[in-house]
């Protein structure tokens, strides 16, 4: 298995995903919502990469509204990006589209990948596992606003040494040596990066305790050929 890992997707050039499994992760949070609604119950998610495609996406399919801009509900939406929102009484049995400020759009531009599936934290050695027999593997991390965020490359890190491929890129070395040297304190090591302290400040620690909890969710989604996310 060739492992190649993306710091965002402003990182990915024509042909880097032609043939890939890719894997895209926004630990902080939207794919830690999808994990935990997948794992509640929902019964497809559809990614979308503005408020407006949302809107016409959820009333054309009578689904549910979630997602944020700027870390703060959409107005107007059911669900906001807290992955504890998402109960089986809230989801399941629900179609849900989301559009979030970072997520919705690293997925948009894995769209000509092979196959598309979504990785948090809180479930990165079950995605691992179902991608065991690919020969190429391209993780690609959200990032925030097009930069590069501390927390997609140790979940980046963790999920590759879960993969065990025999061919990395330098990028999934470092992750992984990231991912080694913090994984015993996710607290202290994001104590200092942007993202995760906006996220405090906005009352969110139980989100981000959910969040960095390693593999308490066994649920993985998957890209259908209809353009949604499915349980797999």
């Amino acid at each position: 298995m060739k492992i190649r890992c993306f710091a965002t997707p402003n990182d990915l050039l024509p042909g880097d995903l032609d043939g890939a499994a890719a894997i895209v992760i926004d630990t902080l949070r939207m794919t830690s919502v999808a994990a935990a609604a997948m794992s509640n119950g929902c019964s497809g998610l559809l990614a979308c990469a503005t408020v407006e495609a949302a809107r016409e996406a959820a009333k054309a399919r009578d689904a549910l509204l979630g997602g944020e801009r700027n870390a703060l509900r959409i107005d107007g939406f059911y669900f906001s990006n807290s992955p504890l929102e998402y109960t089986r009484e809230a989801i399941g049995g629900k179609r849900l589209v989301m559009t979030t400020t970072n997520g919705t759009r690293a997925i948009a531009a894995c769209a000509p990948a092979r196959r598309l599936l979504l990785a948090a934290l809180v479930n990165v050695a079950a995605v691992a596992a179902v991608c065991k027999k690919e020969d190429y593997v391209a993780i690609v991390c959200a990032g925030t606003a097009g930069a590069f965020t501390l927390e997609d490359a140790l979940t980046a890190g963790a999920l590759s040494i879960c993969l065990n491929g025999d061919e990395k890129d330098d990028a999934a070395v470092a992750f992984e040596t990231l991912w080694l040297s913090a994984r015993d304190d996710l607290p202290r090591a994001l104590s200092a990066t942007r993202h995760y302290n906006r996220l405090l400040s906005l009352g969110f620690q139980p989100d981000l305790d959910f969040c960095l909890t390693p593999n308490c969710l066994s649920a993985v989604c998957e890209r259908a050929e209809d353009g949604w996310f499915y349980r797999i």
